[in-house]
């Protein structure tokens, strides 16, 4: 029994567009300080998956619960209660939803599969912008540039640096977002994220597009960063190098559909796995 304490957990996560069942029953647990990972084949619905537990998409049917406590939860309804295709259309009664912003001052960020940078803005200007969340001085306050709204910004800015130093960022501080290396961008996304103080980081595809020696140092950096945050970490990846190499537990969807789950070594040897990922025999 693992008595490790759950800081993000899905329960019976299902996600039906019209007739198509994206994510069908995703049971997924996330321990506090674990980096977990979350594979399958193109089409196998794992951005979807993290649409749901951000608020992006509204689920058809299940939960999801964040440091114990249900933020998400829906079942099918209206004209879905007979197009429904997925399982336990009985079991949950409530329709909770959350907006994705909430859902951030929870403390759950996310990065892109595609990178999403602020392009006209510097990287201290990227790394700012996330912080503003967190931000208590009214509209009104900031506009005119109160005492209080100048002291938030020089302690936000004073932050920002000393973010940027940790992830290796400071000498770039002032450059323009889009003109960093690829590499350097990927670190930027995850360093604006880390900025609205999240206790669990979702990463969609963070190796994407990366040569070897990049992908290999995106796995120095995942780890430090998990340990010097104290972060838990939900991560979808093609790149089964960065994936075997830096998750303690790997959950498999394949159509949709969860195949499989265990430690990367089993993953390795499981042939549910193998199939979806090289094909059966005719």
């Amino acid at each position: 029994m693992d008595n490790r304490e759950v800081v993000l957990r899905l329960s019976d996560i299902t996600m039906q567009f019209g007739g198509v069942v994206a994510v069908d029953n995703l049971n997924l647990d996330v321990h506090k300080n674990e980096i977990v990972g979350l594979i399958g084949p193109n089409g196998a619905g794992k951005t979807t998956a993290f649409n749901c537990i951000t608020g992006v998409y509204e689920p058809t049917n299940g939960s999801v619960e964040i440091n114990g406590k249900v933020v998400i939860e829906n079942h099918p309804q209206g004209k879905m209660k007979e197009a429904y295709k997925g399982r336990n259309a009985g079991k949950y009664t409530k329709a909770i939803t959350m907006l994705p912003d909430k859902v951030t001052k929870l403390g759950v960020a996310r990065t892109f599969q595609n990178i999403r940078l602020f392009k006209g803005m510097t990287v201290m200007e990227n790394v700012m912008v996330a912080m503003h969340m967190n931000q208590t001085e009214s509209v009104f306050g900031a506009t005119f540039r109160s005492k209080k709204a100048r002291t938030e910004e020089a302690a936000m800015r004073a932050e920002a640096e000393e973010l940027l130093r940790k992830v290796d960022l400071y000498e770039n501080r002032n450059d323009l977002s889009t003109s960093l290396p690829y590499g350097k961008q990927r670190h930027l996304e995850i360093a604006r994220a880390l900025a609205t103080h999240p206790s669990i980081l979702l990463l969609d595809e963070p190796a994407a597009g990366m040569n070897p020696q990049e992908s290999d140092d995106l796995m120095k950096f995942i780890g430090r960063i998990r340990d010097e945050f104290d972060l838990s970490i939900l991560m979808i990846e093609h790149h089964m190098q960065v994936i075997m190499g830096i998750c303690e537990h790997i959950y498999v969807l394949n159509y949709g559909g969860q195949i499989a789950d265990g430690t990367p070594a089993e993953i390795q040897a499981n042939p549910a796995v193998i199939e979806a990922y090289l094909g059966g025999d005719e």
